[in-house]
């Protein structure tokens, strides 16, 4: 699995491709348990990193939002 190391440098769209990515190789009936636990963890780290980009990007626009009024 091609992961990204620094994740602090993974952009949005970087994590929600190779989330993609793992999905389809989970989904591979020739996937085995120990990849899909590998693939499970690694899922659950870019998805936590979708929603830290997420909620800070919320509350940019509420920030901005707010000074607008």
């Amino acid at each position: 699995m091609e992961a990204n190391t620094d994740n602090k440098q993974l952009t949005y769209n970087q994590a929600v491709n190779e989330l993609e990515e793992l999905v389809k190789k989970m989904q591979d009936s020739q996937c085995s348990i120990d990849l899909l636990s590998e693939y499970t963890r690694r899922s659950k780290e870019l998805l936590d990193i979708c929603k830290q980009k997420l909620t800070q990007t919320d509350e940019e626009l509420k920030k901005i939002l707010t000074e607008l009024e």
